[in-house]
């Protein structure tokens, strides 16, 4: 299968602006009568499905957190734990979960700039199947 840059700079974008590009993208397409190709279908699935993902992990953790720190001894312990994850900057700006998530997202955007379609477990199993990828 022949990758175009173009392609690849759609899947690197969809995955740092999570999904947003990518679902621009395919609307133009849809509009355009484009066809798109099954890498950058891929890709574009993967990040969005990975965005949703992230924001349901956030928000249960949210909830948990609220739960959590009304018990006595162990509800300090995990607010301190949240408040040192989530909002201590570590370097420069980032937190030490942004700098984890900024690594993932790396990791994802240059194995798709390289023509490869990267693997996520669970993920990357649920788009193939369902979406052929």
């Amino acid at each position: 299968m022949n990758i175009s840059l173009t392609d690849k700079i759609v899947s690197v974008l969809t995955y740092y602006t999570f999904g947003i590009f990518g679902l621009i993208w395919l609307v133009y397409a849809y509009l355009a009568k484009k066809s798109i190709n099954s890498f950058c279908m891929f890709n574009i699935y993967q990040s969005i499905f990975i965005s949703v993902m992230l924001y349901i992990i956030s928000l249960l953790w949210g909830i948990a957190i609220g739960f959590i720190s009304v018990v006595p001894l162990v509800g300090k312990f995990m607010v301190f734990l949240d408040v040192f994850i989530n909002q201590t900057p570590m370097y420069f700006s980032f937190t030490l979960s942004g700098f984890v998530l900024m690594v993932f997202l790396s990791y994802l955007a240059v194995l798709s700039f390289l023509g490869k379609k990267p693997f996520v477990p669970y993920v990357s199993n649920i788009i193939r199947s369902n979406f052929g990828g």
